[in-house]
């Protein structure tokens, strides 16, 4: 596979419209792969990351197997890695983390977290590659990769285990890094961070027996945050139902939690609320 790299490298040996990571420190870099006076005209310092831009996927990954990708990948270099999963859509690539080992994760994550602009054509050109090695036929559609918020958003996607494993190994590897995807993450108990008007649009949205699950063991702090956004008659009835829940599977209780984290975006996204995460954020309903 690095074979395949190496090809879709030695293409953009044609082009300087080219932005990749400058500051590859494996042995197989750019410099090794193109030269390095041709490296320099083409990646030279000063070239400014252009992130989070709309682009085409790579064609061929749309319908692979991904346990057949996963086993085309295993021993192949964290570059390569992070470029072909930064082109598939969101749901193949929490997929494809999680049968990542535990210690590669962080540095595919931190690697495609630092993916810049590469021109369209010569992502095309990169499909062909891979197709004729996968054998993938697809149809080309649009998406995004690149960048901390897109990351964040994959983490957050992802089960609680895999996602603190992951942040775990991510501090210890890149804790600047880390520290921006957090800013960008919303969890459930971020709820504590928003203000009473908030919560009350947010509550609208979310059905009972979501909040009532939700709530299982969620701490008192969010509790009460919410009680205090509810009517007394209202809350005094959510007490009185999470007083008398049984037991519950945590599977659900952390879906519950993943659909009110959905209602929170949904709303952000439609204007309705202003979300702000970290310590000195304030969030604006």
């Amino acid at each position: 596979m690095n074979e395949v790299l190496k090809e879709y490298l030695f293409k953009l040996n044609e082009s300087e419209e080219i932005i990749f990571e400058e500051n590859l420190s494996e042995p197989e870099t750019i410099s090794q792969i193109l030269g390095p006076e041709r490296a320099k005209s083409i990646f030279g310092a000063g070239s400014s990351a252009v992130n989070l831009v709309e682009r085409k996927s790579l064609t061929c990954l749309e319908n692979v197997d991904l346990k057949t990708l996963s086993e085309f990948l295993v021993d192949e270099h964290p570059q390569t890695i992070a470029l072909i999963i930064a082109h598939m859509d969101t749901d193949k690539q929490i997929q494809m983390i999680k049968t990542l080992p535990d210690n590669l994760r962080p540095e595919i994550i931190s690697r495609m977290a630092t993916l810049e602009y590469i021109a369209p054509e010569k992502i095309d050109e990169l499909d062909e590659v891979l197709k004729r090695d996968l054998g993938g036929k697809t149809a080309g559609n649009r998406n995004q990769f690149g960048g901390v918020p897109v990351i964040a958003e994959l983490i957050n996607n992802l089960d609680k285990r895999t996602m603190t494993s992951l942040m775990t190994r991510l501090e210890d590897k890149d804790p600047i890094l880390a520290v921006e995807i957090k800013q960008h993450i919303f969890s459930f108990t971020d709820l504590v961070k928003i203000d009473q008007r908030g919560l009350q649009q947010i509550l609208r949205e979310v059905p009972n027996q979501n909040l009532l699950l939700a709530l299982k063991n969620a701490p008192e702090e969010l509790r009460e945050k919410l009680y205090e956004a509810m009517s007394e008659r209202a809350s005094a009835m959510l007490k009185d139902d999470l007083a008398a829940l049984g037991p519950q599977r945590v599977s659900d209780v952390e879906k519950a939690q993943k659909d009110i984290v959905a209602v929170v975006k949904k709303l952000e996204k439609e204007g309705k609320i202003i979300i702000g995460i970290g310590e000195d954020s304030d969030m604006v309903a």
